[in-house]
């Protein structure tokens, strides 16, 4: 299933959002981002109150899913694509109570600080597993 260049290298014929073209992974994101969009505003619309209508979700959710498509596509570090996924969550659905008639219950509350809190753990667990590797080496003589 590949083509056979000039040399000996088999190049592969399959294409994908990863090691794809930059056509084809620009089109990858888009549509997957863009169905994440949609996927989270009808899930959010579904768990909000009535007076909240799935545009003012999608206007409000908008700028965070392109954002992170970018981001994504830049291919940044994962730690740091959590980073601002936890971040963009946080802040949308904090613009979501601020446009909501009516308020949002406490679980929403939950819902918008436990990202952060999780990306903060998963940071904070790296950082210590990381010192508690340096307290075995020896320490190196200074000259």
């Amino acid at each position: 299933m590949g083509q056979v260049g000039r040399g000996l290298k088999v190049v592969p014929a399959v294409l994908n959002c990863r090691i794809g073209d930059h056509t084809v992974r620009q089109l990858d994101v888009a549509a997957m981002f863009a169905s994440l969009w949609l996927l989270a505003s009808m899930i959010i619309d579904a768990l909000t109150p009535k007076e909240l209508t799935v545009y003012m979700i999608g206007a409000a959710t908008a700028p965070a899913f392109l954002i992170l498509a970018l981001v994504y596509w830049r291919r940044l570090p994962k730690l740091d694509f959590a980073i601002i996924v936890a971040t963009l969550w946080m802040t949308t659905l904090m613009v979501l109570e601020f446009i909501t008639p009516k308020p949002l219950s406490l679980i929403m509350a939950a819902i918008a600080i436990a990202p952060p809190v999780l990306v903060g753990c998963v940071i904070n667990y790296r950082r210590w597993r990381n010192s508690k590797g340096d307290r075995h080496r020896p320490a190196e003589p200074s000259s």
